[in-house]
């Protein structure tokens, strides 16, 4: 029990150190970490994937249908990552928690690999549901300073 209870406490003390970010500002930090153009995606749809699956939270985890999501890249803990409770492939070797901070290289990282991967940016329910169509800048024109 005692286990379980370091477990809980741990948990909350990552996600006191998670960010929900802003349209703007996750714009930035997208750009800063290599995202526009990656395997040919712009930033539009980058954004477009995190406003619908996680509303730009760093800290948000969902359990829907039998699979836990982690992190602003609504990541599967069933696939590219593990969190000790589930099976996972951990396609990224990384523990679930690291994707429910504010540090968002090893999140970018392991979204990088997903969008590598032959379902690419399809491979995210979010993604396939709400952001297919071409996507203008509207999506983040406001965030643009020149």
């Amino acid at each position: 029990m005692k286990a379980l209870d370091l477990g809980f406490l741990y948990l909350l003390l990552e996600v006191n150190e998670a960010i929900k970010y802003t349209k703007c500002e996750l714009y930035e930090e997208l750009l800063k970490h290599g995202l526009d153009g990656y395997n040919g995606i712009g930033i539009g749809h980058w954004m477009c994937l995190v406003l619908f699956a996680t509303q730009y939270d760093t800290s948000h985890y969902e359990f829907t249908q039998g699979h836990p999501y982690y992190g602003v890249f609504y990541l599967s803990g069933r696939v590219w990552c593990t969190n000790e409770r589930h099976l996972s492939m951990n396609l990224c070797k990384i523990d679930c928690e690291k994707f429910l901070d504010d540090n968002l290289k090893d999140d970018v990282e392991c979204a990088k690999k997903v969008a590598s991967t032959k379902g690419g940016m399809l491979s995210w329910k979010p993604f396939s549901d709400y952001c297919r169509h071409p996507m203008p800048e509207i999506v983040y024109w406001e965030c643009i300073t020149e």
